[in-house]
């Protein structure tokens, strides 16, 4: 019994650094693209004026426990000024947060590859994984992901308020595709292929 707790524990352990190496990190790229692309000429005091501080201020509790159980999830959304962000910018923020999450994916496995210590290596594979996972999920059209913000880009002006509002009532469905099972089901096949690809990377093979 001991033993199990201290299994689970563990894996709680590596499971919340993991998602801690996913989330912030993939901000702090996202919003670097974002600077160097699109705000160049804003101040340079506030090199990443949409980036949170805290790792702990995009974490998702259901995103975590899914991630922890089903080996995907998400991330907290940061917060966006969508009356600011409109179009062209609203779409590179969403893209650049996708490719984020890719290039954390390959950074990580790499880091794994070549980890010498039991624990890193279980860190980085994790992490590896679900960045890739994320990158994956992340393309799901429903708030709070990227994918919802990529169609808002899309939208005529008429429609782009009323999908604003719809935002908090994706993350409800979300959860409803969650409970009912749809979405595990969905996301089981997508899971072996990038645990499949998290292996080449690490290990080479297939």
């Amino acid at each position: 019994m001991n033993q199990l707790l201290l299994s689970i524990l563990k894996n709680v352990i590596y499971g919340f650094a993991a998602y801690i190496l996913i989330s912030w990190p993939r901000e702090f790229f996202r919003c670097f693209f974002y600077r160097i692309s699109v705000e160049r000429g804003s101040s340079p005091n506030r090199l990443f004026p949409l980036l949170k501080k805290s790792p702990i201020g995009y974490v998702d509790p259901i995103g975590l426990l899914t991630f922890l159980f089903f080996d995907f999830g998400w991330t907290r959304a940061p917060l966006i000024d969508y009356l600011k962000l409109r179009k062209r910018k609203l779409l590179l923020f969403s893209i650049y947060g996708i490719v984020a999450s890719f290039l954390l994916g390959v950074i990580y496995g790499i880091l794994g590859r070549f980890s010498n210590s039991p624990i890193l290596f279980n860190l980085f594979y994790t992490a590896s994984k679900w960045s890739f996972t994320l990158s994956i999920v992340s393309l799901i059209p429903l708030p709070p992901l990227d994918g919802s913000r990529i169609v808002l880009a899309f939208l005529p002006d008429k429609s782009y308020e009323w999908y604003i509002k719809f935002n908090f009532y994706g993350i409800l469905f979300m959860l409803g595709l969650l409970v009912l099972w749809i979405l595990p089901m969905i996301m089981h096949p997508l899971v072996i292929f990038i645990t499949n690809v998290t292996n080449f990377i690490i290990f080479g093979n297939w």
